[in-house]
């Protein structure tokens, strides 16, 4: 950017106090209203149940997932603390509160820097946190269940916000403290940032010598944002040192192509759902690109410096998603070459990045066309509103209509899943260790009882992710001619090889279904505690 020109009116036409307070409000309702789900969220016991196990060792003692190292530590040591006094509930609550309500005043303070006008940073957030989730590429998302990458989105925004004003070393520092919280989020958004400095300073400067000045005015900025993002990338990195080569690629390999393809090697997916991904994210960008030409002003009108800021830093996180895609395809014969590139999450930032640039695009075309008195900027404030209150309208009826906690979906019978998690954590030891369904999501959360092994709890440093999935195919999965077919319940690997499992992984019980019984005595359900669907056996010694 050119560090001569004017600054953006954001710098000079603050907004008055009581402003911003009623509109990070207002988007904190927005925030609730679309991603206020009942307790747990999906990935709230996979986080919260680490925290807890943390800061009090014996709870769940003996789970190889929460026994693992931790790769998001600060999360762990600021709120973790939490759970000694508070229920995993209400734990989960606060935790979101705090993470919405700053990333409501992160927004806020980077939409009035965008388009300094009242209200606006409302309806930007409302079409932000919808078009995340309508056309998101890979399942990232900022608004929904409490986690570390929650807080270090809330401070790329700080960052993006002080980079518009051109306050450089302010937005190091707040890029390394999001790099702290989560080091992929923060780790990508440097290479982006890092990106947009250079390509500007580049542009605007006549010699090496006005670049190689910027970047030394710099230096405190980056020094200590460097320090703060150590605070990250220091454990994630420890996750496989000193592990042995080939333990490393099978981790990888475990990673990227069998729990979290998903996220990671999106060409690797069912043809459908690949095509249907890729499909409507283009089309978000090809909106991007369609607004970028409606929304054209001089190159440095200052008046559009925050909008210019919002576009590139979209733009990177579109390159890094299609290196991605180049990783992918180049290396397809190649998966453990592969796995070792995708793993670090190319399409994380696309997801975040595009729909913000859209929504910042398309309200600014919106207050152009009323500041220019056109006849058709009122029918595109009501269609922009109309799809932030559609998707509002549609999140809130689905809570209602199904009110059961999204961590809990995949289970077959909410309610007999809650009776008999109830059940174990009043009839068995702390201790006990379980045999759980392949699928459940909530059964530490639940009971307090340590478990075998489940698909969604994956470990993340390599030795324990390897020893997690040979327990997870040794238990669930049978061999068959086009490969490995997975079982859902315990239940249906018969007696003998289901009290073989148990007493192999030191299971003191067995939770399973009911449609496929053991030939062994079941302790629930009971007569007090009927249930239709799960059944709890112990294996005697």
């Amino acid at each position: 950017m050119n560090h001569t020109q004017p600054l953006s009116p954001s710098r000079s036409q603050e907004s008055p106090f009581g402003a911003p307070v009623g509109e990070v409000l207002l988007i904190l309702l927005v925030f609730f209203a679309t991603a206020g789900d009942p307790v747990p969220h999906v990935n709230e016991p996979h986080y919260l149940c680490r925290l807890k196990h943390f800061w009090n060792p014996d709870w769940c003692r003996g789970d190889l997932f929460l026994d693992s190292p931790d790769a998001h530590g600060l999360f762990v040591w600021l709120f973790g603390w939490v759970t000694r006094w508070l229920t995993l509930t209400r734990t989960a609550w606060l935790g979101r509160i705090l993470a919405w309500s700053f990333v409501a005043f992160a927004w806020q303070r980077l939409s009035w820097r965008v388009l300094p006008k009242p209200l606006v940073s409302v309806l930007t957030a409302a079409m932000w946190v919808a078009l995340t989730e309508l056309a998101h590429l890979a399942g990232e998302w900022v608004v929904g269940g409490v986690e570390a990458k929650c807080f270090a989105y809330g401070f790329v925004l700080l960052a993006l916000a002080d980079l518009i004003d051109e306050r450089w070393n302010r937005a190091w520092i707040w890029l390394g403290a999001a790099s702290a919280f989560h080091a992929l989020v923060g780790g990508w958004s440097v290479i982006v940032c890092g990106g947009i400095w250079f390509w500007g300073t580049f542009r605007n400067t006549d010699t090496n010598h006005s670049l190689l000045r910027s970047f030394t005015n710099m230096l405190p900025g980056l020094l200590v944002g460097g320090l703060l993002g150590l605070v990250g990338v220091i454990p994630a990195l420890a996750l496989t040192w000193n592990e042995a080569p080939e333990v490393v690629a099978e981790a990888n390999r475990i990673y990227v192509f069998e729990r979290l393809s998903h996220h990671l090697a999106l060409l690797s997916l069912p043809p459908a759902e690949a095509t249907t991904r890729i499909g409507r994210h283009a089309l978000l960008i090809l909106a991007l690109v369609i607004l970028m030409r409606l929304n054209r002003q001089p190159q440095h009108d200052p008046e559009r410096t925050g909008l210019r800021v919002v576009t590139l830093y979209a733009w990177g996180a579109v390159v890094l998603a299609a290196l991605g895609f180049t990783i992918e395809i180049a290396l397809w014969n190649h998966p453990l070459t592969a796995a070792s590139l995708l793993r670090y999450y190319w399409f994380r930032l696309t997801d975040i990045a595009v729909p913000m640039a859209v929504a910042f695009q398309a309200v600014t075309l919106i207050v152009t066309g009323f500041t220019q008195r056109r006849t058709w900027a009122l029918w595109a404030l009501a269609g922009a509103i109309g799809l932030c209150g559609c998707h509002i309208a549609l999140r809130t009826a689905h809570r209602f209509t199904y009110p059961t906690p999204p961590a809990d979906l995949r289970m077959d019978n909410y309610a007999a899943w809650v009776d008999v998690c109830d059940w174990i954590a009043e009839n068995t030891p702390p201790d006990a260790r379980f045999l759980t369904p392949r699928m459940s999501q909530t059964f530490k959360w639940r009971t307090g009882r340590p478990e075998v092994a489940t698909r969604k709890d994956i470990p993340q440093d390599a030795r324990s992710m390897v020893a997690w999935f040979d327990t997870l195919e040794d238990i669930f999965y049978w061999q068959l001619d086009e490969g490995m077919e997975p079982l859902g319940h315990i239940g249906q690997l018969g007696t003998a090889r289901a009290v073989e499992m148990a007493r192999k992984y030191g299971a003191k019980y067995i939770l399973s279904d009911r449609d496929h019984p053991l030939a062994l005595p079941p302790v629930y359900p009971t007569r007090e505690h009927p249930n239709d669907e799960y059944v709890v056996y112990e294996i005697k010694d």
